[in-house]
Protein backbone atom coordinates (compact mmCIF):
# COMPACT_ATOMS: atom_id res chain seq x y z
CA UNK A 1 0.00 0.00 0.00
CA UNK A 2 1.72 3.31 -1.07
CA UNK A 3 1.39 6.47 1.76
CA UNK A 4 -1.22 7.67 -1.23
CA UNK A 5 -3.62 5.50 -0.77
CA UNK A 6 -6.69 4.72 2.15
CA UNK A 7 -5.59 2.60 4.97
CA UNK A 8 -9.26 0.66 4.74
CA UNK A 9 -9.15 -1.25 1.88
CA UNK A 10 -10.62 -3.74 3.48
CA UNK A 11 -12.68 -1.96 5.82
CA UNK A 12 -16.54 -3.29 4.36
CA UNK A 13 -16.80 -6.65 5.37
CA UNK A 14 -19.69 -8.99 4.19
CA UNK A 15 -22.23 -7.31 6.33
CA UNK A 16 -25.75 -5.60 5.44
CA UNK A 17 -25.97 -2.92 8.24
CA UNK A 18 -25.86 0.06 7.42
CA UNK A 19 -21.68 1.77 7.53
CA UNK A 20 -21.04 4.52 9.69
CA UNK A 21 -17.54 6.21 8.70
CA UNK A 22 -16.32 8.22 12.01
CA UNK A 23 -13.86 11.06 10.73
CA UNK A 24 -11.78 12.13 13.94
CA UNK A 25 -7.92 13.23 14.78
CA UNK A 26 -5.61 13.12 17.39
CA UNK A 27 -4.50 16.84 17.55
CA UNK A 28 -5.54 17.23 21.78
CA UNK A 29 -7.43 14.22 23.45
CA UNK A 30 -11.82 15.26 22.21
CA UNK A 31 -11.65 14.49 18.80
CA UNK A 32 -10.35 10.85 19.35
CA UNK A 33 -12.77 11.04 23.08
CA UNK A 34 -15.66 12.27 20.69
CA UNK A 35 -15.16 9.45 18.29
CA UNK A 36 -14.41 6.82 20.50
CA UNK A 37 -17.99 7.28 22.75
CA UNK A 38 -19.90 7.72 18.92
CA UNK A 39 -18.09 4.45 17.98
CA UNK A 40 -19.26 2.79 20.97
CA UNK A 41 -23.31 3.93 21.22
CA UNK A 42 -23.47 2.81 17.66
CA UNK A 43 -21.47 -0.37 17.95
CA UNK A 44 -24.12 -1.29 21.22
CA UNK A 45 -27.21 -0.27 19.34
CA UNK A 46 -26.80 -3.28 16.82
CA UNK A 47 -27.86 -1.65 14.08
CA UNK A 48 -24.74 -0.12 12.25
CA UNK A 49 -21.25 -1.07 11.49
CA UNK A 50 -18.88 1.72 11.90
CA UNK A 51 -15.50 2.84 11.12
CA UNK A 52 -13.00 5.19 12.45
CA UNK A 53 -10.99 7.42 10.28
CA UNK A 54 -7.81 9.60 11.06
CA UNK A 55 -7.30 11.08 7.71
CA UNK A 56 -4.34 12.85 8.84
CA UNK A 57 -2.44 9.94 9.33
CA UNK A 58 -4.63 7.61 6.59
CA UNK A 59 -5.79 9.54 3.96
CA UNK A 60 -3.75 13.04 3.74
CA UNK A 61 0.02 11.75 5.29
CA UNK A 62 1.82 12.41 2.23
CA UNK A 63 0.20 16.19 1.74
CA UNK A 64 0.85 17.30 5.08
CA UNK A 65 3.06 20.66 4.88
CA UNK A 66 4.37 20.43 8.86
CA UNK A 67 5.95 16.71 8.08
CA UNK A 68 7.63 18.26 4.40
CA UNK A 69 9.10 21.72 6.49
CA UNK A 70 9.23 20.17 10.11
CA UNK A 71 9.60 16.72 10.12
CA UNK A 72 6.88 16.91 12.47
CA UNK A 73 3.40 16.21 11.06
CA UNK A 74 0.01 18.84 11.88
CA UNK A 75 -0.75 16.72 15.34
CA UNK A 76 2.87 16.29 16.61
CA UNK A 77 2.83 19.63 15.80
CA UNK A 78 -0.49 20.99 17.87
CA UNK A 79 -0.11 18.24 20.52
CA UNK A 80 3.97 19.37 21.76
CA UNK A 81 4.68 22.31 20.76
CA UNK A 82 1.05 24.45 21.08
CA UNK A 83 -0.48 21.82 24.02
CA UNK A 84 2.92 19.92 25.75
CA UNK A 85 4.65 23.93 25.19
CA UNK A 86 1.57 25.72 26.49
CA UNK A 87 2.01 28.41 23.67
CA UNK A 88 -1.66 29.09 23.75
CA UNK A 89 -1.38 32.43 22.15
CA UNK A 90 0.44 34.23 19.29
CA UNK A 91 1.84 30.98 18.15
CA UNK A 92 -1.17 29.14 18.68
CA UNK A 93 -2.90 31.43 16.55
CA UNK A 94 -0.21 31.21 13.71
CA UNK A 95 -0.28 27.50 14.11
CA UNK A 96 -4.74 27.72 13.06
CA UNK A 97 -4.03 30.24 10.49
CA UNK A 98 -0.72 28.23 8.42
CA UNK A 99 -3.36 25.17 9.24
CA UNK A 100 -6.64 26.67 7.10
CA UNK A 101 -4.22 28.30 4.72
CA UNK A 102 -2.97 24.62 3.54
CA UNK A 103 -5.95 23.27 3.83
CA UNK A 104 -7.08 25.79 1.67
CA UNK A 105 -4.49 25.35 -0.78
CA UNK A 106 -4.65 21.68 -0.46
CA UNK A 107 -8.30 21.52 -1.17
CA UNK A 108 -8.36 19.90 -4.87
CA UNK A 109 -5.96 17.17 -3.86
CA UNK A 110 -7.70 16.71 -0.55
CA UNK A 111 -11.27 16.25 -2.43
CA UNK A 112 -9.11 14.00 -4.56
CA UNK A 113 -7.94 11.93 -1.72
CA UNK A 114 -11.16 11.74 0.30
CA UNK A 115 -12.89 10.50 -2.92
CA UNK A 116 -10.40 7.83 -2.86
CA UNK A 117 -11.29 7.14 0.54
CA UNK A 118 -15.35 6.64 0.41
CA UNK A 119 -14.53 4.32 -2.61
CA UNK A 120 -12.50 2.24 -0.28
CA UNK A 121 -14.88 2.20 2.93
CA UNK A 122 -18.06 3.02 1.12
CA UNK A 123 -19.97 4.07 3.69
CA UNK A 124 -24.11 5.32 4.05
CA UNK A 125 -23.13 7.98 6.68
CA UNK A 126 -20.14 10.21 7.33
CA UNK A 127 -20.25 11.36 10.60
CA UNK A 128 -16.85 14.01 11.11
CA UNK A 129 -16.01 15.17 14.12
CA UNK A 130 -13.38 17.55 13.34
CA UNK A 131 -12.81 21.08 12.50
CA UNK A 132 -11.52 22.09 8.93
CA UNK A 133 -11.09 19.51 6.62
CA UNK A 134 -14.85 19.54 6.54
CA UNK A 135 -15.37 21.34 2.88
CA UNK A 136 -12.78 18.66 1.52
CA UNK A 137 -14.74 15.84 2.32
CA UNK A 138 -18.30 17.51 1.59
CA UNK A 139 -16.75 18.11 -1.98
CA UNK A 140 -16.15 14.24 -2.31
CA UNK A 141 -18.97 12.92 -0.79
CA UNK A 142 -21.01 14.61 -3.68
CA UNK A 143 -19.17 12.56 -5.75
CA UNK A 144 -19.72 9.10 -4.50
CA UNK A 145 -22.97 7.29 -5.12
CA UNK A 146 -24.60 10.24 -7.00
CA UNK A 147 -24.12 12.54 -3.72
CA UNK A 148 -27.12 9.78 -2.03
CA UNK A 149 -25.02 9.53 1.03
CA UNK A 150 -25.65 11.92 3.68
CA UNK A 151 -23.08 14.04 5.67
CA UNK A 152 -22.97 15.09 9.45
CA UNK A 153 -20.91 17.17 11.35
CA UNK A 154 -20.75 17.00 15.18
CA UNK A 155 -19.24 19.56 16.55
CA UNK A 156 -16.64 18.70 19.71
CA UNK A 157 -15.96 22.18 20.94
CA UNK A 158 -18.35 24.72 22.93
CA UNK A 159 -18.47 27.01 20.00
CA UNK A 160 -16.75 27.53 16.65
CA UNK A 161 -13.31 29.82 17.57
CA UNK A 162 -14.73 32.31 14.15
CA UNK A 163 -16.81 31.79 11.38
CA UNK A 164 -16.90 28.37 9.53
CA UNK A 165 -14.01 26.50 11.16
CA UNK A 166 -16.85 23.84 11.76
CA UNK A 167 -19.55 24.45 9.82
CA UNK A 168 -18.57 25.36 6.25
CA UNK A 169 -20.62 27.42 4.23
CA UNK A 170 -23.18 25.61 2.08
CA UNK A 171 -26.56 23.69 3.31
CA UNK A 172 -25.90 20.27 1.80
CA UNK A 173 -24.68 19.02 5.51
CA UNK A 174 -26.33 18.02 8.71
CA UNK A 175 -24.94 20.31 11.67
CA UNK A 176 -24.93 18.67 15.07
CA UNK A 177 -24.31 20.99 18.31
CA UNK A 178 -25.00 19.97 22.22
CA UNK A 179 -24.48 23.60 23.43
CA UNK A 180 -26.62 26.80 23.36
CA UNK A 181 -23.65 28.84 22.18
CA UNK A 182 -22.99 26.19 19.25
CA UNK A 183 -27.08 26.54 17.87
CA UNK A 184 -26.56 30.13 18.48
CA UNK A 185 -24.15 31.03 15.67
CA UNK A 186 -25.37 27.87 13.37
CA UNK A 187 -28.35 29.98 13.03
CA UNK A 188 -26.61 33.47 13.28
CA UNK A 189 -24.90 32.54 9.91
CA UNK A 190 -28.27 31.15 9.06
CA UNK A 191 -27.98 27.28 8.44
CA UNK A 192 -31.27 25.78 7.71
CA UNK A 193 -33.41 24.88 10.26
CA UNK A 194 -34.14 21.09 8.80
CA UNK A 195 -30.03 21.07 8.85
CA UNK A 196 -29.34 21.54 12.64
CA UNK A 197 -29.86 18.70 14.70
CA UNK A 198 -29.53 19.98 18.60
CA UNK A 199 -28.20 17.12 21.30
CA UNK A 200 -28.77 17.65 25.16
CA UNK A 201 -25.11 18.56 26.02
CA UNK A 202 -21.85 16.69 24.29
CA UNK A 203 -21.24 13.86 23.37
CA UNK A 204 -19.41 11.69 26.23
CA UNK A 205 -19.19 7.72 26.62
CA UNK A 206 -22.24 6.61 28.53
CA UNK A 207 -20.09 5.17 31.50
CA UNK A 208 -20.37 9.02 33.22
CA UNK A 209 -23.68 8.00 33.00
CA UNK A 210 -23.78 4.89 35.32
CA UNK A 211 -24.43 4.99 38.79
CA UNK A 212 -21.46 5.89 41.12
CA UNK A 213 -20.49 3.21 43.70
CA UNK A 214 -22.88 2.48 46.39
CA UNK A 215 -19.75 3.07 48.66
CA UNK A 216 -17.23 5.98 47.64
CA UNK A 217 -15.04 6.02 51.06
CA UNK A 218 -14.65 2.15 50.77
CA UNK A 219 -13.77 2.78 47.24
CA UNK A 220 -11.25 5.41 47.85
CA UNK A 221 -9.35 3.22 50.25
CA UNK A 222 -9.34 0.75 48.15
CA UNK A 223 -6.80 3.18 45.54
CA UNK A 224 -4.47 3.92 48.79
CA UNK A 225 -6.69 7.49 49.50
CA UNK A 226 -8.63 8.24 52.68
CA UNK A 227 -12.68 7.42 52.77
CA UNK A 228 -13.42 11.17 54.11
CA UNK A 229 -11.41 13.75 53.23
CA UNK A 230 -12.00 16.01 50.15
CA UNK A 231 -11.00 14.80 46.97
CA UNK A 232 -10.09 16.95 43.46
CA UNK A 233 -9.60 14.89 40.11
CA UNK A 234 -7.31 16.98 38.08
CA UNK A 235 -6.61 16.44 34.68
CA UNK A 236 -5.33 18.43 31.97
CA UNK A 237 -6.85 16.72 28.86
CA UNK A 238 -5.51 13.70 26.96
CA UNK A 239 -1.78 15.06 26.97
CA UNK A 240 -1.80 16.44 30.21
CA UNK A 241 -0.22 19.79 31.19
CA UNK A 242 2.76 21.32 33.28
CA UNK A 243 0.79 23.56 35.03
CA UNK A 244 -0.70 20.29 37.63
CA UNK A 245 3.22 19.96 38.99
CA UNK A 246 2.88 23.95 39.44
CA UNK A 247 -0.90 23.24 41.43
CA UNK A 248 0.48 20.27 43.23
CA UNK A 249 3.47 22.05 44.58
CA UNK A 250 0.83 24.87 45.57
CA UNK A 251 -1.58 23.21 47.67
CA UNK A 252 1.44 21.25 49.22
CA UNK A 253 2.88 24.69 50.20
CA UNK A 254 -0.66 25.40 51.38
CA UNK A 255 -1.01 22.64 53.86
CA UNK A 256 -4.23 21.59 52.15
CA UNK A 257 -6.87 19.30 53.57
CA UNK A 258 -7.56 17.59 50.82
CA UNK A 259 -6.42 14.47 48.51
CA UNK A 260 -5.81 14.65 44.69
CA UNK A 261 -6.28 11.66 41.71
CA UNK A 262 -3.98 13.20 38.85
CA UNK A 263 -4.93 12.17 35.42
CA UNK A 264 -1.74 12.64 33.00
CA UNK A 265 -3.44 11.17 30.24
CA UNK A 266 -0.59 10.10 27.91
CA UNK A 267 2.06 12.38 29.44
CA UNK A 268 4.58 9.87 30.84
CA UNK A 269 7.16 12.75 31.66
CA UNK A 270 4.41 14.70 34.19
CA UNK A 271 3.23 11.51 35.98
CA UNK A 272 6.86 10.71 36.66
CA UNK A 273 7.11 14.19 38.01
CA UNK A 274 4.32 13.94 40.11
CA UNK A 275 5.08 10.49 41.32
CA UNK A 276 8.62 11.97 42.43
CA UNK A 277 7.36 15.08 44.25
CA UNK A 278 6.97 13.76 47.79
CA UNK A 279 3.80 15.76 47.92
CA UNK A 280 2.50 15.98 51.67
CA UNK A 281 -1.29 14.59 51.16
CA UNK A 282 -2.77 11.69 49.82
CA UNK A 283 -2.48 11.22 45.92
CA UNK A 284 -2.89 8.75 43.21
CA UNK A 285 -1.06 9.26 39.67
CA UNK A 286 -2.50 7.87 36.40
CA UNK A 287 -1.69 7.84 32.90
CA UNK A 288 -3.65 7.10 29.90
CA UNK A 289 -6.51 4.93 30.78
CA UNK A 290 -9.92 4.33 29.09
CA UNK A 291 -11.92 3.99 32.71
CA UNK A 292 -11.13 7.55 34.08
CA UNK A 293 -14.96 7.68 34.70
CA UNK A 294 -14.31 5.26 37.94
CA UNK A 295 -12.04 7.76 39.19
CA UNK A 296 -13.95 10.70 38.30
CA UNK A 297 -16.94 9.60 40.47
CA UNK A 298 -14.78 8.87 43.52
CA UNK A 299 -14.07 13.28 43.30
CA UNK A 300 -15.80 16.14 45.39
CA UNK A 301 -14.16 18.67 43.05
CA UNK A 302 -12.85 18.81 38.96
CA UNK A 303 -9.98 20.65 38.47
CA UNK A 304 -8.66 21.22 34.90
CA UNK A 305 -8.21 23.16 31.71
CA UNK A 306 -11.62 24.25 29.62
CA UNK A 307 -11.80 21.03 27.79
CA UNK A 308 -14.92 20.58 26.34
CA UNK A 309 -15.35 16.87 26.56
CA UNK A 310 -13.73 16.31 30.16
CA UNK A 311 -16.08 19.21 31.29
CA UNK A 312 -18.97 17.69 30.13
CA UNK A 313 -18.05 14.42 31.76
CA UNK A 314 -17.48 16.24 35.10
CA UNK A 315 -20.89 17.63 34.33
CA UNK A 316 -22.54 14.39 34.31
CA UNK A 317 -21.41 13.38 37.66
CA UNK A 318 -22.67 16.04 39.03
CA UNK A 319 -19.31 17.42 40.11
CA UNK A 320 -18.38 20.82 40.70
CA UNK A 321 -16.06 22.84 38.50
CA UNK A 322 -13.06 24.87 39.27
CA UNK A 323 -11.37 25.69 35.60
CA UNK A 324 -7.61 27.71 35.33
CA UNK A 325 -7.95 30.82 32.83
CA UNK A 326 -4.35 30.81 32.49
CA UNK A 327 -3.10 30.12 28.65
CA UNK A 328 -6.62 29.16 27.44
CA UNK A 329 -6.78 28.14 23.98
CA UNK A 330 -8.80 30.61 21.95
CA UNK A 331 -11.31 27.59 20.86
CA UNK A 332 -11.90 26.93 24.59
CA UNK A 333 -12.52 30.71 25.70
CA UNK A 334 -15.94 30.29 24.96
CA UNK A 335 -16.38 27.49 27.54
CA UNK A 336 -14.72 29.58 30.39
CA UNK A 337 -17.76 32.28 29.73
CA UNK A 338 -19.89 29.47 30.18
CA UNK A 339 -18.37 28.66 33.75
CA UNK A 340 -18.39 31.56 35.22
CA UNK A 341 -22.23 32.48 34.03
CA UNK A 342 -23.40 29.39 35.41
CA UNK A 343 -23.96 28.02 38.52
CA UNK A 344 -21.67 25.08 38.07
CA UNK A 345 -18.53 26.41 38.90
CA UNK A 346 -15.71 28.95 39.44
CA UNK A 347 -12.38 29.50 37.15
CA UNK A 348 -8.94 30.69 38.52
CA UNK A 349 -5.66 32.10 37.26
CA UNK A 350 -3.04 32.16 39.61
CA UNK A 351 -2.18 29.42 42.26
CA UNK A 352 -3.45 31.66 45.21
CA UNK A 353 -7.11 31.50 44.04
CA UNK A 354 -6.96 28.18 43.03
CA UNK A 355 -5.85 27.29 46.47
CA UNK A 356 -8.26 29.71 48.05
CA UNK A 357 -11.50 27.83 46.18
CA UNK A 358 -10.14 24.15 47.42
CA UNK A 359 -9.63 25.12 50.72
CA UNK A 360 -12.80 26.38 50.70
CA UNK A 361 -14.12 23.16 49.60
CA UNK A 362 -12.12 21.31 52.29
CA UNK A 363 -14.11 23.89 54.40
CA UNK A 364 -17.72 22.87 53.73
CA UNK A 365 -19.26 20.29 56.39
CA UNK A 366 -19.75 16.71 54.67
CA UNK A 367 -17.49 17.75 51.30
CA UNK A 368 -16.20 14.63 51.23
CA UNK A 369 -19.89 12.64 51.10
CA UNK A 370 -21.18 11.64 47.63
CA UNK A 371 -21.71 14.41 44.81
CA UNK A 372 -25.13 14.45 43.85
CA UNK A 373 -25.12 12.72 40.28
CA UNK A 374 -26.52 15.11 37.51
CA UNK A 375 -28.26 12.62 34.66
CA UNK A 376 -28.66 15.10 32.08
CA UNK A 377 -26.97 14.70 29.54
CA UNK A 378 -29.19 13.28 26.79
CA UNK A 379 -26.88 13.15 23.94
CA UNK A 380 -26.18 9.10 23.14
CA UNK A 381 -30.12 8.83 22.90
CA UNK A 382 -30.17 12.09 20.75
CA UNK A 383 -27.41 10.52 18.59
CA UNK A 384 -29.15 7.11 17.42
CA UNK A 385 -32.35 9.72 16.49
CA UNK A 386 -30.02 11.66 14.22
CA UNK A 387 -28.15 8.85 13.09
CA UNK A 388 -31.56 7.09 12.21
CA UNK A 389 -33.19 10.18 10.88
CA UNK A 390 -30.16 10.67 8.49
CA UNK A 391 -30.08 7.40 7.01
CA UNK A 392 -33.77 7.48 6.10
CA UNK A 393 -33.39 10.78 4.59
CA UNK A 394 -35.19 12.83 7.03
CA UNK A 395 -34.13 16.02 8.87
CA UNK A 396 -34.70 18.00 12.13
CA UNK A 397 -38.28 19.54 11.30
CA UNK A 398 -39.86 16.16 10.09
CA UNK A 399 -42.60 14.82 11.82
CA UNK A 400 -40.73 11.60 12.76
CA UNK A 401 -38.26 13.57 14.63
CA UNK A 402 -40.15 15.68 16.67
CA UNK A 403 -42.98 13.39 17.17
CA UNK A 404 -43.13 13.56 20.77
CA UNK A 405 -41.34 16.32 22.90
CA UNK A 406 -39.56 14.13 24.76
CA UNK A 407 -38.09 12.64 21.90
CA UNK A 408 -36.69 16.56 20.73
CA UNK A 409 -33.48 17.42 22.70
CA UNK A 410 -33.01 20.55 24.35
CA UNK A 411 -30.38 22.83 22.85
CA UNK A 412 -29.14 23.49 26.18
CA UNK A 413 -26.68 21.30 28.33
CA UNK A 414 -28.60 21.03 31.37
CA UNK A 415 -26.34 21.14 34.79
CA UNK A 416 -26.96 20.81 38.29
CA UNK A 417 -28.06 23.87 40.67
CA UNK A 418 -25.43 25.63 42.31
CA UNK A 419 -27.29 24.09 45.66
CA UNK A 420 -27.28 20.69 43.97
CA UNK A 421 -23.57 21.22 42.78
CA UNK A 422 -21.83 22.24 45.97
CA UNK A 423 -23.95 20.55 48.31
CA UNK A 424 -21.73 17.37 49.58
Amino acid sequence: MTPQQPALESAVPDDPRPHVVIVYTDAGGGHRASAQALRSVLEADGRYRVTLVNPYREVLAHLDPFTRFTGRNVEATYNELVLGGGRTGLFCRGFFILSFIAVAFLRRAGRREFARLWAATRPDLVISVLPVLNPAMIDAIKTYRGGSVPFAIMMTDWAEISRFVWFPKGTDYAAISGTEEGLARLRAKRHPEERIFPTGGLLIRTQFLEPLPEDIGAARVALGLEADRPTLVMTYGGHGGPRMVELADTLAAADAQVQVIFLCGRNETLARRLQSAHLPFPHLVLGYRDDIHRYLALADLFVGKAGPQSISEALALGLPLLIDEWRVLPQERALTRWVKRSAGGATFRRPAQFVREVQALAARPGSGSTPEVARRNTAAGDILRIVEALLAGEDATDAVWISSPSKRPSPSLQRPTKEQAYDG
